[in-house]
């Protein structure tokens, strides 16, 4: 009788096991940073995430909202999981239809309308909650109030008495615009938008050219308000995770490298073990899913 066959030989692909739900879930070594930080622990505090350009800060914003939507073990000082919490997205492009319906997240585009011209009888305009409700593009000197207005209409689709993040993605690019009044404008809308909710994330643009001020007649508008207001919001900012391309140039397995620190807003009192930061590297892999490991791991 001829042997049974011998089984497939194991995958040489990756390092590191994959799960059909591993592009969704936290890296071990973020369990600190994003389920356990300042965003989903501490009130009033702003969590700052900077990226540059081949180093995408999308896969990390994912795992925010995994981490307070659907991710196990996500406490507060109040002592209530996550299951309790809702959630403010300002973020662009989105699908999440069905925690809106059940208030748990609401999303405000930002860009519809503010972009492009608003064509009567459509939805164009700045999106609430899904689209259920528009409210058409404002002159440049009120979008503060509208977009304001419209963050206010979307936190009211929350369930009652839930903590509600706030998480703005790509605020610059609403000043870059010209939408609103500039840095100076922009970081008083978060400011405000702060005041009304349990805790705020911004993502910022930090590529050299647009925050690394030289003479002031070799740099024009646009790089002189990215570099207010990316230098404004660190310096408010509870924690700052930073991501950027490899020093030495592109790796097959490697995507950048994450860093993490401890923002000037932040006391000894609102940050714990595993909160004072370190420098990471990590690889988004073709699925989705993401790996974080030290240098030499």
């Amino acid at each position: 009788m001829p042997p049974p066959p011998a089984p497939p030989p194991p995958s040489t692909s990756s390092s590191y096991p994959r799960t059909p739900s591993s592009s969704s879930r936290i890296p071990p070594r973020l369990e600190a940073y994003v389920a356990s930080g300042p965003l989903a622990r501490d009130e009033g505090s702003l969590t700052v995430v900077t990226a540059v350009q081949g180093a995408s800060a999308n896969w990390l914003v994912l795992r925010y909202l995994y981490a307070l939507l659907a991710g196990g073990g996500v406490g507060s000082s109040g002592g209530r999981g996550v299951e309790e919490r809702g959630v403010v997205g300002v973020v662009l492009g989105m699908d999440l239809n069905a925690l809106c319906k059940n208030g748990r997240f609401a999303f405000v585009d930002g860009l519809t309308g503010l972009c492009a011209p608003v064509v009567p009888g459509s939805s164009n305009g700045i999106i609430v909650g899904g689209g259920a409700t528009t409210t058409t593009t404002a002159t440049t000197t009120d979008s503060d109030d509208v977009v304001k207005a419209c963050v206010d209409a979307a936190a009211a689709r929350l369930a009652a008495g839930s903590r509600t993040v706030l998480l703005v993605d790509g605020l610059d690019a609403y000043v870059a615009t010209g939408s609103g009044s500039g840095a100076a404008g922009a970081a008083s809308l978060i400011m405000s938008l702060r005041d009304n909710v349990y805790s705020t994330l911004v993502t910022l643009a930090a590529d050299e050219p647009l925050v690394h001020m030289q003479a002031a007649a070799q740099t024009t508008r646009l790089e002189r308000e990215q570099a207010a207001l990316v230098l404004g919001q660190a310096h408010a900012a509870d924690q700052i995770v930073s991501l950027r391309r490899l020093d030495t140039g592109a790796a097959a397995d490697v995507s950048g490298v994450l860093r993490v620190v401890v923002g000037p807003a932040a006391t000894a009192a609102t940050y714990g073990d595993g909160d004072g930061g370190e420098e990471l590297l990590y690889h988004v892999a073709g699925d989705g899913s993401v790996r974080v490991f030290e240098r030499g791991a």
